[in-house]
């Protein structure tokens, strides 16, 4: 099965809930699945495996300041509409070959990334990324448009 990343479109109040545990984040639709690519996507963007910096950083959050909490079984980050708006800034008009120029599938091997494996084809794992790269992108737009937060987690 593996790791998927999870995104999720949230109000104010709705994060305040999950962060309270009243709400739970299994309960709420996941707005945004992007399988097991959010390692490989943060890394290609940001040459790290966590932590990478701001803007492109926001795109896969995994770092310490935007960690807010073991939360339903799982460690979530969050991210303000500000944020979310900078990130989709940052990327709206990467290209495919803008993105494939940061790819190196020999690196991303090297290092470990998730979920790279030596017998994976370079080209279909590019297209894999740039797949939910691009829905990344989109459902950011949408998120910036309603003027929500941004919960990633990784189940």
């Amino acid at each position: 099965m593996g790791m998927t990343g999870q995104y999720l479109a949230v109000t104010s109040e709705v994060l305040q809930s999950i962060r309270s545990e009243e709400v739970s984040i299994h309960s709420l639709e996941t707005g945004l699945d992007i399988d097991k690519s959010w390692q490989a996507l943060h890394y290609v963007l940001c040459g790290t495996i966590a932590d990478g910096e701001p803007p492109l950083g926001l795109i896969v959050p995994m770092s310490g300041s935007h960690y807010i909490g073991h939360l339903s079984d799982m460690d979530v980050f969050a991210l303000s509409p500000t944020e979310v708006e900078e990130a989709l800034s940052a990327v709206e008009k990467i290209t495919a070959a803008e993105l494939k120029e940061q790819y190196d599938f020999a690196d991303l091997l090297e290092q470990g990334v998730y979920p790279v494996m030596e017998d994976e084809d370079p080209e279909a794992f590019f297209e894999y990324i740039y797949e939910h790269f691009t829905a990344i992108r989109d459902f950011y737009a949408k998120v910036t448009a309603e003027g929500k937060q941004i919960l990633f987690y990784i189940f």
